[in-house]
């Protein structure tokens, strides 16, 4: 394989000694499309169990809070511990080999999900799929990264970050026709066996490219030293924090409240909402990621701007679908919302990419994952649920209603507002990220200046 290799800052990139290789290749949109089947895989597996909350609450009798305790903490906890030394490990070896071992441990853990036999064993076997999802995002991010140059890189990303809305829409549809045919637990084998074929695809077709820089010794705490010092990465980690809190919440809780406050069945929340969320998550994310890179080549800072406008326009969307008063109405509002939410993945890891050295992009998806996920996937979930029980005596079924408004709402509004603070000093953040050594490239990269 061929590469054509510049520094990341240059605005006119020149051929260097070495290998070049022909920008008519379609070798890395393969690579793009199979990790983008990764996360499709990834987020059919982590959000059927969404759909699946009523069911199995009647088979167990757990409560809304220990439901979110299931769909957010158990998953995110050991997700977000294991990432970090994944990551490293992605960073030092090979990372398609640590991908496909990632997929079919979550897909077997999956499938087994549909042998358990109490509430605890559901938690354990949700824990399982969370060590083998923290061997998916970092080293897909980092393989991306040297695959498709900076000026393209939201782009890619937005590509690849598609496939969360296509898993979702995938993971609905299963969950509700499947569950409603065959019940919950064939439903978790029927999505997690197909993942292991998956696993041996990545294994054998998706080539390691030369890296950008050689591999060094840095520790995490290193990398999370050098990160933290960056006042652009730690605004972006609040801001995607709040956003995540606010997805999350949306996407885990939404076809609970259709069932209950819209009385719609599991195949009718299948697909229904599964058409909407793919559709517009998919829409909003591609043209996020090409929106920022399109006016990032004029100033870094728009892809700040744009996950910031994004954000607060997902509050009023929020809003719109959780009081309309039909399930039609609800469906066509939640279209807005996804749209608006799915906006901000391309220019938050394009970002993340940006203000993190080349040796540490695994890694850094990795500690972004370890907060967004805790505070978004764990805490999201679990608050709902928390103040949907609280607020069931007084509202009855309409508590989820006026629990997922408050998370939701207030939570896109603070990821607006600390995505414009973390514009203030990204294209600082960019130019300290510059180090020697080559990038593959054949692009100029956003201006910074």
């Amino acid at each position: 394989m061929r590469y054509r290799f510049f520094n990341p800052m240059q605005t006119n990139p020149t051929k260097t000694d070495g290998n070049l290789e022909s920008p008519r290749s379609t070798y890395p949109y393969y690579v793009l499309f199979v990790l983008g089947l990764v996360n499709l895989f990834n987020y059919v597996d982590r959000h059927i169990l969404s759909v699946l909350i009523r069911p199995i609450q009647e088979e167990f009798g757990a409560s809304d809070e220990w439901m979110g305790v299931l769909t957010g903490l158990a998953f995110v906890i050991v997700h977000s511990l294991f990432g970090i030394p994944l990551a490293r490990l992605a960073d030092r070896t090979t990372r398609r080999t640590v991908i496909a071992v990632g997929v079919a441990v979550w897909s077997a853990m999956t499938a087994l999900t549909g042998l358990a036999q109490s509430f605890w064993q559901l938690v354990i076997l949700r824990m399982g799929v969370g060590i083998g999802e923290a061997a998916g995002a970092p080293p897909s991010h980092s393989l991306i990264s040297d695959y498709f140059e900076p000026s393209r890189r939201a782009t890619a990303l937005s590509i690849y970050s598609m496939g969360v809305y296509a898993g979702i829409m995938f993971g609905y549809f299963a969950a509700g026709l499947i569950g409603e045919a065959f019940g919950w637990r064939w439903t978790f084998v029927a999505v997690g066996l197909p993942g292991l074929a998956l696993a041996l695809l990545v294994g054998s077709t998706v080539r390691e490219p030369p890296r950008a820089t050689p591999v060094e010794t840095e520790s995490a705490v290193d990398v999370l030293r050098y990160l933290g010092s960056k006042p652009a990465f730690v605004t972006l980690m609040i801001a995607a924090s709040f956003h995540s809190l606010a997805a999350y919440s949306a996407v885990i809780w939404t076809p609970t409240f259709l069932g209950r406050v819209h009385h719609m069945s599991l195949s009718e929340v299948g697909l229904g909402l599964g058409l909407v969320s793919g559709v517009g998550g998919a829409v909003g994310t591609l043209a996020g990621g090409m929106l920022a890179d399109r006016l990032g080549r004029r100033d870094a800072r728009w892809y700040g701007w744009v996950a910031a406008l994004a954000a607060f326009l997902a509050a009023p969307a929020a809003g719109l679908y959780l009081l309309a008063d039909s399930a039609s109405a609800t469906l066509w509002a939640y279209l807005i919302f996804i749209l608006f939410v799915g906006a901000y993945n391309g220019p938050l890891h394009a970002m993340n990419q940006f203000l993190a050295k080349p040796r540490m992009r695994a890694m850094s998806v990795a500690i972004q994952l370890l907060i967004v996920n805790t505070i978004g996937g764990g805490l999201g979930p679990w608050l709902v649920g928390r103040l949907s029980d609280t607020l069931r005596p007084d509202y009855g079924e309409e508590g989820i209603r006026y629990a997922l408004l408050s998370v939701i709402g207030v939570s896109a509004l603070l990821a607006g507002v600390f995505y414009l603070i973390s514009s203030t000093t990204l294209r600082r953040g960019i130019a300290e990220a510059e180090e020697p050594g080559p990038t593959p490239s054949s692009m100029p990269s956003p201006r910074i200046n």
